[in-house]
């Protein structure tokens, strides 16, 4: 049954309740492992510190690498900062700063949310008119495309009353609210702040800031040691289809969707946090020199040895001989040969399964980038959704089998490209009711396509899936349901 929380409707399902044990759980053995590991967290909260202010610039369009954003932070007192992206970078560095080091003494008020907006935007001179202030103009969320494209997401708040009154609203329910669960609150008052929209500019980032403020000052701390916006940054599809899917319902909107989301990523770095930790807890017997390298490598995965020696001042001869041996005792991988030879951390990628894409006559490709070897897709079950009326199957099997639906799929790697056609009728069984085709031989991206598994040089692949049909317009939406491992 659904309840009402704020101006909000939840279903409090069984499932739901159950990964709030999970995430929960976790949390209650954490002081333990926390007091056990902690020179350990210091490296962690380092390397996730780069990769959180990292990922969250770029989601809103920023094209600094980690690599680069740790050189800018490591060096900021002398950066001129004369870029956008540098900017931006050194703004959300110095939040994220405040926050880790007053996150008990920061209450969840009007004034206290303004100043954060300022140290966020303080470098940026294009937004000193309005930094730490409501916006003036309206404003929508927008998604940024690898190709610099924008799409609108949803529309906000408008400013002056409407925004002044959601957010007085919003304060006011998160401070006064004591029946519903902390997680589901926090998760809440990031979804209404998005919605809401109450700065010109940078209220995705600010989002993010305020999650992990959030988290952190109701017991969360260890969100400190693994990036949530890098796992956002990792599913931003994901992540603007559940926001605009839900927004799309407002006001009053159900937003299970959102808080399954939140609960999935947390439970996700979770997962990551411990690998971390195991691995660091392998290496333990590992000398100085050994740390310094297994260090580097899991901050600047894909590194070479030439460039470990270089940066870590180390002779080239003794960075090979001690890659060689953390090769051989699993401590690192290798990959690639010869001058592409490179190397990084092994680490269990966690599997993420029913997610779900469609195409239809107005959108009729979608596309994955694949950025490694352990990153896969398994597409498992085509659902067909007829948009007509029908009661037997061959009312719909004859559509299809008429329209001459199909779908290629294309690898587009650095070697070539690679495509293979289906017909949706080669799954068809029209003695179902339903027309759902579970896939008895599932199709699994790169392989299926590429029939062997591609080599390191070969990524990163880009992969196509796109409809094509004999009649000008067809009668179906067609679902892919699949299984995406690793990243």
């Amino acid at each position: 049954m659904a309840q009402k929380i704020h101006t909000f409707s939840l279903d409090l399902t069984m499932k739901l309740m159950n990964e709030i044990s999970k995430v929960d759980r976790f949390d209650a053995s954490w002081d333990i492992i926390e007091k056990r590991e902690g020179i350990t967290l210091k490296q962690l909260k380092a390397i996730a510190t780069v990769r959180s202010v990292g990922a969250s610039t770029r989601i809103e369009g920023s094209k600094m690498t980690d690599a680069e954003v740790e050189n800018l932070i490591e060096n900021l007192k002398i950066a001129k900062l004369e870029e956008r992206d540098e900017q931006e970078v050194a703004g959300y560095f110095a939040a994220l700063d405040e926050i880790g080091e007053s996150y008990n003494d920061i209450e969840i008020t009007e004034g206290n949310i303004k100043n954060l907006h300022n140290i966020l935007m303080q470098y940026c001179e294009k937004d000193e008119w309005h930094k730490g202030r409501y916006k003036q103009v309206s404003n929508a969320v927008e998604a940024t495309h690898p190709d610099g494209t924008k799409q609108i997401i949803f529309k906000t708040a408008e400013p002056g009353f409407e925004t002044e009154e959601g957010m007085r609203k919003l304060f006011e329910w998160y401070n006064s609210d004591t029946e519903t669960l902390q997680i589901i609150k926090d998760a809440l008052f990031v979804y209404d702040f998005l919605s809401i929209h109450p700065f010109q500019d940078g209220n995705g980032r600010l989002s993010r800031l305020l999650g992990t403020l959030l988290l952190m000052k109701h017991g969360y701390t260890w969100i400190q040691y693994v990036s949530f916006e890098h796992e956002i940054e990792n599913r931003k599809a994901e992540y603007y289809k559940v926001l605009m899917q839900t927004q799309r319902q407002r006001p009053g909107e159900k937003v299970d969707e959102w808080v399954v989301f939140f609960l999935d990523c947390m439970m996700n770095i979770q997962g990551q946090l411990m690998e971390k930790l195991k691995t660091k807890n392998s290496a333990a017997y590992l000398g100085s020199k050994e740390k310094n390298i297994l260090s580097y490598i899991e901050s600047h995965p894909g590194c070479k040895s030439g460039e470990i020696s270089k940066k870590l001042s180390i002779p080239l001869p003794t960075v090979k001989k001690i890659l060689t041996a953390m090769v051989d005792t699993r401590v690192i991988i290798k990959s690639g040969a010869g001058a592409g030879t490179n190397y990084h951390i092994e680490t269990s990628s966690p599997v993420k399964t029913d997610l779900v894409f469609k195409l239809s006559n107005e959108e009729i490709r979608k596309g994955f980038t694949l950025r490694n070897q352990e990153h896969q897709i398994q597409i498992k079950k085509i659902v067909l959704v007829p948009l007509f009326e029908w009661t037997k199957p061959d009312d719909w099997a004859g559509k299809l089998l008429m329209q001459g639906i199909n779908f290629r799929v294309r690898g587009i790697t650095t070697k070539g490209t690679f495509e293979s056609m289906y017909s949706l009728m080669s799954f068809n069984n029209p003695f179902l009711f339903q027309p759902v085709f579970n896939l008895a031989n599932p199709i699994n991206l790169p392989m299926s396509i590429v029939d062997r598994k591609p080599n390191h040089g070969e990524y990163p692949i880009r992969m196509v899936v796109e409809l094509e049909f004999s009649v000008p317009k067809i009668d179906f939406d067609v679902l892919f349901v699949y299984d995406e491992e690793g990243s």
